[in-house]
């Protein structure tokens, strides 16, 4: 250590608060010109996270309840989120929450296609992770997500420069890895190094002369993410038919517990409420519908003692040789009451969306957070609509191409007595 840091350091232990102005300069701003993440800030710390980590959840802690209970306000949710984070001891969890509100504001162009909600969810999963980060917990992985492709399918029918690429539009595609395969009758090959990632939501797949290599015998394309399918582009031969479609109903008849951690306060409600909020919600992704339970229970005076977290699984995966198209049924049920009482708690979840029945622990005597408050959910049947994955074209692929005058007028001919066939019968 040099001589001007000694004499630094003695002097920063004459007073406190500037002790820790002290430490978080010599910590933080090497590490902040480094470019390392926030987790890696962090983790330098060690016992000093207790200096920051109270107010700073709290103030997550909100933001991330606001999400919950609505997605679509969440740049003004980051916006009141910054604002809030004013110390300098709170200036690198404020630079993230800026950069996920400057990364979320950059996708909401006419070219992302993804609606507000779905840049919510994103934006809430931000912070969630930032906060773990923050209390040295388990980081949840960033997956990718999938929005849109342009085109919808490729018709080898079409003059090569009127199908040189595909353009995808999504989520956060800069955070992990993303495998591209081409699959021909025969064979699959990998053709990753022709993806560019121009943004973390908007990647292109060269198809030109010399990118994939599409033949006559190629069937189609898929992205995967660690090893699961994110999306299946189909590409048009001149044999190629319309895929088969049909819906499916998924009824599970067992039901799901969940004991959120304890966040806050001392683990006992002591007959204060507590205000219990819960949400359940089904998200597709590729060939899986995934549920996301979260829930909170928070004691209405005192301390505000509070149990607070989420679970997600995977609810429902479609049968080999099958993709989900979309979800049938609603895609979220909530609830919403005060506990009076040590009685468990019924709350109906209505009959469309994930939950037919919430059943809530709250107060009881003893500890309650983290080891006694919960809910256990039974469920509403789950209806999608599948599509067949396999050497076709998916019936929304043909009509978005024909739309957007991305389909030859010969491929048009040969499709129309199968589109056709998959039209439901007039009343």
């Amino acid at each position: 250590m040099s001589a001007t840091t000694i004499t630094l350091f003695h002097f920063a232990k004459k007073s406190h608060r500037i002790h820790k102005l002290f430490l978080w300069s010599m910590i933080f701003v090497p590490l902040l010109i480094s470019g390392c993440s926030i987790g890696d800030k962090i983790d330098k710390l060690t016992d000093k996270v207790s200096d920051i980590s109270g107010d700073t959840v709290a103030t997550l802690d909100n933001a991330i309840d606001a999400l919950d209970r609505n997605s679509a306000s969440w740049q003004a949710v980051l916006q009141d989120t910054t604002a809030k984070l004013t110390s300098d001891a709170q200036s690198t969890v404020r630079n993230e929450v800026s950069d996920v509100l400057n990364r979320s504001v950059a996708a909401t162009g006419d070219e992302l296609r993804c609606n507000v909600d779905f840049i919510g969810t994103r934006v809430r999963q931000a912070l969630v992770r930032i906060r773990a980060r923050l209390m040295h917990q388990a980081v949840p992985p960033v997956e990718p997500a999938l929005c849109h492709v342009v085109p919808a399918a490729v018709d080898m029918a079409l003059d090569p420069s009127r199908r040189n690429k595909l353009e995808f539009f999504g989520y956060d595609f800069d955070t992990t890895p993303i495998k591209v395969t081409l699959h021909d009758t025969s064979r699959t090959l990998d053709v990753s190094p022709e993806l560019d990632r121009l943004t973390h939501y908007h990647m292109t797949l060269n198809l030109g002369a010399n990118g994939v290599p599409l033949s006559k015998t190629s069937d189609r394309l898929t992205l995967e993410w660690q090893n699961h399918p994110i999306s299946s582009i189909a590409v048009i031969q001149p044999a190629t038919p319309v895929c088969r479609e049909k819906t499916e109903t998924y009824a599970r008849d067992t039901y799901l517990s969940f004991t959120p951690p304890h966040t806050r306060g001392d683990k006992e409600f002591g007959g204060h409420g507590p205000e219990v909020w819960a949400k359940a919600t089904w998200s597709i992704q590729g060939t899986r519908v995934n549920l996301r339970l979260w829930m909170k229970a928070q004691e209405t005076r005192s301390d505000w003692t509070t149990a607070e977290g989420e679970r997600n699984d995977t609810y429902y995966t479609a049968p080999p040789g099958w993709r989900i198209d979309s979800i049938v049924s609603a895609l979220e049920s909530s609830a919403h009451y005060i506990d009076t009482d040590h009685n468990d708690d019924r709350q109906g979840g209505g009959p469309n969306g994930p939950v037919k029945e919430f059943k809530f622990r709250g107060d009881r005597d003893g500890d309650d957070a983290g080891s006694y408050t919960g809910v256990d959910v039974t469920f509403n049947p789950l209806v999608v609509k599948l599509v067949e994955v396999a050497n076709c074209a998916p019936a929304s692929a043909v009509k978005s191409l024909q739309v957007k005058d991305q389909l030859a007028p010969s491929t048009i001919k040969r499709l129309q007595p199968m589109m056709l066939k998959l039209q439901p019968a007039k009343p």
